[in-house]
């Protein structure tokens, strides 16, 4: 009797590919401000593409990309071409007016204004509504954004949150491309130094001792006589009367004649003479007694806690820059700049800039970087995601205090 049961349809092993990502979903936001209790969307704009098109995209080059780019990064790598983008593009973009004032300094980094968007609602229930209906995409779907977790994810939850939608939403996932980078390059460079050392240690090897001794004696002993040999011949020939002059004293100097006897340094006397005195420790001057602060310099003098603290002592030290490196642990080290920012990201990898800070411009742009990096980015989000149920939001809705009316009994 046979022991090995059939196996059933529904015992069949999940394909592989269920727990990948298949949709990613590029997400850039514009607000009123930065992280804070009263940040409100004003534009929003997402760009889908598949797990295969966005795998296609390492090896293309779009067609507005320099063919003959010189322009070099750190001196020796050349900068790569911008990716093309793949033609099955999903794409969605929408204002909001924010109900409060925005500020002309935002107006001036978004280009929006209370005038441009005074004629639109804010983002309400049919906004989620549509926002769900965009992401019937082949699952799982997970958002892209740079800096998200810290962001636009949390600023998004918030409005959500803020409509009761956050049912609808259950199953997406989000990874963050600031950690996804830094983590991917932190690898590069160790695989670099580590096919370096590989390297330098294969061609160590391919030289052998016995290879090396060979080609010393093919070469020839070379002859090597000591000075006092060279001066004990001269003067052995000087006294048979051999030693004959060089017909050319230019081509041919005579050698210098070197005494056999070692020579004596002269040891200094430290003994001092009678009658000497020893020269005595400097004394250190005393520090100059502080005077009291007079109300002239006493009005000018700002106390933020700290008894004589002046603040333009603190602009003439000068800050010092560390360069970007790698320690053992693998963490940076901050040079004073911030390179991972997307715009800094961007101009690194491509040698161009864009139009920052406009929401499909943002999307479309981080599109191209994760392009460039290909499956390594890819294999990163399916490792590293996180839940957005997960995510905290920004901000959560106040609840509002009314008072019950209580009728008069009779």
């Amino acid at each position: 009797m046979d022991s090995t049961a059939p196996v059933s349809m529904d015992e069949t092993p999940e394909p592989a590919t269920k727990n990948k990502i298949q949709t990613f979903v590029f997400l850039d936001t514009e607000a009123t401000g930065l992280v804070g209790d009263d940040t409100r969307i004003l534009e929003l704009s997402l760009i889908a593409v598949s797990r295969e098109d966005l795998l296609s995209m390492k090896h293309s080059q779009s067609l507005d990309s320099p063919k003959d780019d010189v322009s070099k990064t750190n001196g020796t790598t050349p900068h790569s071409p911008v990716p093309k983008l793949p033609r099955v593009l999903h794409k969605y973009t929408r204002l909001y007016y924010p109900r409060k004032l925005i500020t002309p300094k935002l107006e001036e980094i978004t280009g929006l204004n209370n005038d441009m968007l005074h004629y639109l609602p804010g983002f309400r229930d049919v906004s989620a509504e549509a926002l769900s209906l965009f992401l019937d995409l082949p699952q799982p779907v997970s958002f892209v954004a740079h800096n998200g977790s810290r962001y636009d994810f949390p600023l998004l939850k918030a409005e959500l949150n803020n409509v009761s939608a956050l049912e609808k939403f259950c199953d997406l996932q989000c990874v963050d491309t600031l950690t996804a980078i830094k983590d991917i390059d932190i690898t590069q460079q160790k695989d670099k130094e580590l096919r370096e050392i590989s390297e330098i240690t294969e061609l160590a090897e391919s030289f052998s001792l016995e290879e090396m001794h060979d080609e010393l004696m093919e070469a020839g002993p070379s002859s090597k006589r000591s000075r006092y040999e060279v001066d004990g011949e001269e003067k052995a020939q000087a006294v048979n009367g051999t030693l004959q002059s060089a017909p050319n004293q230019e081509a041919n100097p005579p050698l210098l004649e070197v005494s056999l006897e070692l020579p004596i340094t002269p040891v200094k006397d430290h003994i001092p003479a009678r009658g000497s005195k020893t020269p005595a420790t400097p004394v250190k001057p005393k520090e100059p007694m502080e005077l009291p602060i007079t109300p002239e310099q006493q009005s000018r003098v700002y106390l933020p806690g700290t008894p004589g603290f002046i603040p333009q002592a603190l602009s003439s030290t000068k800050k010092v820059r560390r360069s970007l490196n790698y320690g053992e642990n693998g963490k940076r080290k901050w040079d004073g700049t911030k390179p991972y920012t997307q715009s800094n990201i961007y101009r690194r990898l491509f040698g161009r800039t864009f139009e920052a800070h406009r929401a499909e411009n943002d999307c479309q742009a981080l599109l191209e970087i994760c392009g460039h990096y290909g499956e390594k980015f890819v294999e990163w989000a399916d490792t590293f995601y996180e839940r957005f149920v997960d995510i905290k939001p920004m901000w959560v809705k106040r609840k509002t205090f009314q008072l019950k009316q209580v009728g008069n009994s009779n």
